[in-house]
């Protein structure tokens, strides 16, 4: 184990479009006591770097106390997922670094205020994002983003790259939309065609080397993506990282649904079938398998599928 996530609960402020925290109970927390032991049994486990995820998780009233024992504990790497409203305050951007935060994760969806509420359901969150990244790089922290593609801003992938890049974001996490969390909601109008986004987000790759930062695409099959852009893929097993979920529910990120995706007839003949993870079902019941093909020997040569770009180490 190098990394350990606690999502200690499921609580958030915004109500975003497919996310598994707007079907879970909020009501499903860890309490502190918990919090503390998981942190100390990673550390003794070999855990050096720890991420925070939710829900939400600078909602929780032991939010700083989680970050001081982290430190406390010798994390060298400690990382918050976090839509960014409550960093809109400086006092808490303050606090949280004193308390030994040294990396955010922030959740992007548009450079389009309107297009960032509506996916949110939350209005205001797209000015209260700005001013919490705002507030942040006063601080000496490492600044991140998860961009969620969908059919609502996948075209937007190239300019969404460059504004943050120039707002001191160092690196980005592409998720295209899923269905594993929809709840009863019918949201296939969100998932793009592979073939539509992945030419924008390797406009958006460029861009984002030309200013320095890094890219990453999750949950993408290789065949879907030109082989010199293989740069771009996340090897989620060399990650070494363990979720942890309210009741203890405590697995390895390789083995989460989210990462579980489906071969195809295509993959029967692919040299990379045995260590590529296929496509995820819900994006297959949608758009089908006719995007997914066959790679050769010829193909892979001197190329490296399995990908690292996710775990880059603090500068």
């Amino acid at each position: 184990m190098r990394w350990l996530e606690i999502s200690p609960g499921f609580a958030c402020n915004c109500r975003c479009l497919g996310c598994h925290s707007c079907s879970a109970d909020s009501r499903d927390q860890m309490d502190t006591a918990e919090v503390m032991s998981w942190l100390q049994k990673a550390r003794q486990q070999g855990a050096e770097f720890l991420w925070l995820s939710g829900g939400e998780p600078t909602l929780r009233k032991d939010f700083l106390a989680t970050l001081r024992a982290a430190r406390h504990l010798g994390y060298r790497r400690i990382k918050v997922q976090t839509n960014g409203m409550l960093f809109a305050y400086p006092q808490m951007a303050e606090k949280a670094v004193a308390a030994g935060l040294n990396e955010v994760n922030l959740l992007l969806k548009s450079l389009d205020p309107r297009v960032t509420d509506a996916l949110n359901r939350t209005p205001g969150s797209h000015a209260a994002l700005l001013q919490g990244v705002a507030n942040l790089r006063q601080w000496p922290v490492r600044l991140e983003g998860d961009i969620l593609v969908t059919t609502r801003n996948y075209k937007e992938l190239p300019e969404l790259v460059r504004y943050w890049a120039e707002q001191g974001l160092r690196h980005f996490n592409f998720w295209l939309f899923s269905l594993v969390d929809q709840g009863d909601a019918d949201l296939r109008r969100l998932v793009p065609r592979m073939s539509d986004w992945v030419p924008m987000m390797l406009q958006a790759r460029a861009i984002a080397h030309e200013l320095g930062a890094t890219v990453c695409s999750l949950n993408t099959p290789p065949c879907t993506i030109p082989a010199d852009a293989w740069d771009l893929l996340f090897d989620v097993k060399g990650m070494g990282l363990l979720v942890v979920n309210p009741g203890g529910h405590a697995f390895a990120l390789e083995t989460s649904s989210i990462e579980q995706g489906q071969h195809v007839l295509a993959c029967e003949s692919c040299v990379l079938s045995s260590t590529c993870h296929g496509m995820r079902p819900d994006y297959l019941s949608i758009h089908g398998s006719q995007e997914i093909v066959a790679l050769s020997a010829e193909d892979v040569e001197g190329r490296d599928s399995r990908g690292s770009i996710l775990d880059i180490p603090l500068k």
